[in-house]
């Protein structure tokens, strides 16, 4: 068993590195957005994607993030109060909030993507354009190829989004 084990090499794997890598720049971000911003990695996180796609409801911020909806009502509630974001409510439901901008966080916008840019330029650091091309393609394609997977078992992600529910709600 250890044998299969040592051939798993999981801490040399591209999807534990690519996790790893990740994780790394979420947390550094979250570091310069606190100190510099005092705002945390959830609410940067949840300007940012109003900025791009302003008027989504929670559902859809939550997706945009790949976070479940339910741990962003506190990040909303927080930013609403700061004056960062305001809940309008849906014309067509009005028992579904509509979630935009304000104009303070406009004016932070910039500076957002200013942070996003340096943390990146240092972390690219001594890495050539090239190979930052390379892995983006390389990873691109592990993601059509899991997804390809994925919707070839409908019953397994079927089954998948049950047990996600589940857990939700017990």
């Amino acid at each position: 068993m250890r044998d299969k084990l040592r051939k798993l090499d999981y801490k040399n794997s591209v999807a534990f590195l690519t996790r790893n890598a990740s994780k790394a720049l979420e947390k550094a971000l979250d570091i310069e957005f606190l100190r510099s911003y005092d705002i945390s990695g959830a609410q940067w996180k949840v300007i940012a994607a109003l900025a791009i796609s302003d008027g989504l409801n929670q559902k859809e911020v939550a997706d945009f993030l790949s976070l479940d909806s339910s741990t962003l009502v506190p990040v909303i509630d927080k930013l609403e109060q700061g004056g960062f974001i305001t809940r309008k409510p849906n014309p067509k439901d009005r028992r579904n909030n509509r979630i935009f901008i304000t104009k303070k966080s406009e004016s932070i916008i910039d500076l957002i993507v200013d942070t996003i840019l340096k943390i990146r330029k240092i972390a690219y650091r001594d890495i050539s354009a090239s190979d930052i091309e390379v892995t983006k393609k390389v990873l691109q394609k592990m993601t059509e190829n899991a997804e390809s997977f994925i919707s070839t078992n409908p019953k397994q992600s079927k089954k998948r989004q049950e047990r996600k529910n589940e857990d939700r709600y017990s």
